[in-house]
């Protein structure tokens, strides 16, 4: 079953996010509802509670809970057992409410025509790597009804995600965005699902002003909190700009912090991301796997596998032996290096197990050939809670997609100017202004993309005096020997001068 749910991208609602919804747009003189993923039907149930002569419409691809749904016998109720994104009625509702599947839009079999038709439709060309509700909030907007309503829960990813900008440009011309309302992302509302979630509220009549509320806790999410300033902010529809990151519109900041000189993280470097082998248990080895297997040494690159295997900021040689010591997988096999019998005897043994067959592994000649990546000087953590994980390389092994790799633009930069970078990005203000840029998760989870951290801004480095150059190389130096985090505010305090108004 959860196989199954996992598919389809089902995720159900909980009772009070559901009344919740249905308070936002059903009145007394409501008079139609579509609900195109019933699911469980517990927004039928909620909204047929406020107002029992609703006409309703609801869509339901899975068989067995359009059974269900249809031996619940709502009243005025019709139940379609289809695909809601494929379904041409031209029916205009007074309100429309939803939880749509949660798949990503490359795991959607008729993805193709899809995207035909909102094209063609809709007059918007959705990226392929949006997930497949942003269709479905979409089409729900062009059928609300004069003055209707429309109330989503769905991830909030797009709101920091490069695919979302379409999304949002769309929302702001089309006048209805009203608010959104967006969940800490530890607060966990579905069962299985590691996702963040907002409530998009949409008003058919022209919204001038946008709410982003955020609430850090259930006890709190109540219909009152649309009516109060608490942790609100509001913005003139006209202000927002679609290209901006706009997760950071719901920080509530007293007092807060200017930043000035700041400069564009590509200025001086870019972020790319690691080796994606297709099959990391197959590619990842560690000392004693390689000598088990009798493979040869040469066909073995020394390849950070796991974030969580480097516990220091500065990976050199010695660390990396411990971490040989400790049996992690630190290479990874390079089937176009074999030499030696084993090597091709485990290149065998991969497709054996089917290695081959993987998508990535499928479209690469050799299948076992790996990623040609440069080593990096700077190692960037993908996911994160607390904070950013940045590692100084001077061993210069490469790293799987569970590091960023940063690569500085100028041509013979020194190792104090890569030290003085490094030094700056361990401190709290670094922290705080790239997470202006994050992604968040569930369960506190936060995630950068390379470009994420390419379009992030940074201290401009050009304007530190020697002075604060050569107090920051000297704390750099202590922090090689003791990682402590003293050193780290005294860095802190050297930053901050040139970066805060306030300060």
């Amino acid at each position: 079953m959860i196989g199954k749910k996992k598919k389809l991208g089902q995720f159900f609602t909980n009772k009070q996010i559901a009344k919740f919804m249905c308070e936002c747009i059903i009145s007394k003189n409501t008079k139609t509802l579509l609900d195109p993923a019933a699911g469980d039907g517990v927004f039928l149930k909620s909204a047929l509670s406020l107002n029992n002569n609703l006409k309703c419409d609801a869509f339901e691809l899975d068989n067995n809970f359009a059974q269900k749904l249809k031996s619940k016998n709502f009243s005025n109720t019709e139940i379609f057992q289809q695909d809601y994104l494929m379904s041409k009625t031209n029916i205009l509702y007074d309100a429309i409410i939803c939880n749509p599947p949660y798949n990503k839009f490359q795991k959607i079999e008729n993805r193709k025509i899809l995207q035909k038709n909102f094209k063609e439709k809709y007059n918007i060309e959705i990226s392929g790597y949006s997930n497949i509700y942003i269709y479905f909030l979409i089409k729900s907007i062009n059928e609300l009804n004069k003055n209707g309503k429309c109330c989503y829960i769905i991830p909030y990813e797009f709101l920091n995600a490069g695919y979302g900008e379409i999304i949002k440009k769309y929302l702001l011309e089309s006048g209805l965005l009203s608010t959104i309302i967006k969940f800490d992302n530890n607060i966990e509302l579905f069962d299985d699902a590691i996702t963040t979630s907002c409530i998009v509220i949409l008003q058919k009549n022209t919204c001038n002003k946008v709410k982003f509320i955020n609430i850090k806790n259930l006890k709190d999410f109540n219909i009152d909190l649309l009516y109060t300033s608490a942790n609100c902010n509001t913005y003139q529809n006209k202000d927002l700009n679609p290209k901006d990151k706009w997760l950071n519109l719901f920080e509530i900041r007293n007092n807060a912090i200017n930043y000035k000189n700041l400069v564009p993280f590509i200025k001086y470097a870019q972020i790319k991301r690691g080796i994606a082998t297709g099959n990391n248990k197959y590619f990842s080895l560690s000392n004693s796997k390689i000598k088990k297997l009798g493979i040869s040494r040469s066909a073995c690159i020394p390849c950070i596998t796991k974030s969580s295997d480097i516990k220091k900021f500065i990976l050199d040689d010695i660390e990396f032996t411990n971490l040989e010591n400790l049996d992690k997988n630190v290479y990874i096999f390079d089937g176009t290096k074999a030499k030696i019998k084993n090597d091709f005897l485990y290149i065998e043994y991969g497709e054996k197990l089917g290695v081959n067959k993987t998508y990535l592994t499928s479209h690469r000649n050799p299948w076992f050939a790996i990623e040609q990546k440069d080593t990096a000087p700077i190692l960037i953590s993908v996911f994160n809670r607390d904070k950013i994980k940045f590692i100084r390389n001077k061993c210069n092994v490469k790293t799987l997609t569970t590091f960023h790799n940063l690569f500085f633009k100028q041509k013979n930069i020194t190792e104090e100017e890569i030290n003085i970078f490094f030094s700056y990005l361990l401190t709290p203000i670094a922290q705080e202004i790239l997470y202006l840029n994050k992604r968040e998760y569930g369960n506190g989870l936060n995630k950068f993309e390379p470009n994420d951290l390419n379009n992030a801004m940074v201290i401009n480095i050009d304007k530190i005096e020697i002075k604060d150059r050569n107090e920051i190389l000297k704390l750099y130096n202590q922090l090689k020997l003791e990682e402590n985090e003293i050193f780290i505010k005294e860095l802190n305090s050297i930053f901050l001068k040139y970066c805060c108004t306030n300060i």
